[in-house]
């Protein structure tokens, strides 16, 4: 499975994101705080962007993996982070 490179969460990257289905990452600075699942990365990603939530205000980079099953992916990504660090990053909420 391949993912994006890590760049920097604005408005220039953000604008070359694909219009495809798939699961995100956003990180601060030594971590990842979010993962997420969308029909359109590049829409969601804006709309993250454009958040007046105080956690994604503090994202300053990104990565995304495009795929058919964005759901099942990001809930396998939840569940792996989750078995690693013993928790879920710290802007998604507990389902």
């Amino acid at each position: 499975m391949s993912y994006s490179d890590w760049v920097p969460f604005n408005k220039e990257t953000v604008g070359k994101a694909p219009v495809k289905a798939g699961v995100y990452f956003l990180g601060s600075e030594h971590e990842t705080t979010y993962i997420g699942a969308t029909n359109n990365i590049k829409e969601r990603l804006g709309e993250h962007l454009n958040s007046a939530d105080a956690c994604i205000k503090g994202t300053v980079s990104f990565c995304y993996h495009e795929t058919l099953f964005p759901e099942a992916e990001e809930e396998k990504q939840l569940t792996a982070f989750q078995y690693e660090h013993g928790r879920l990053p710290k802007c998604n909420k507990s389902k």
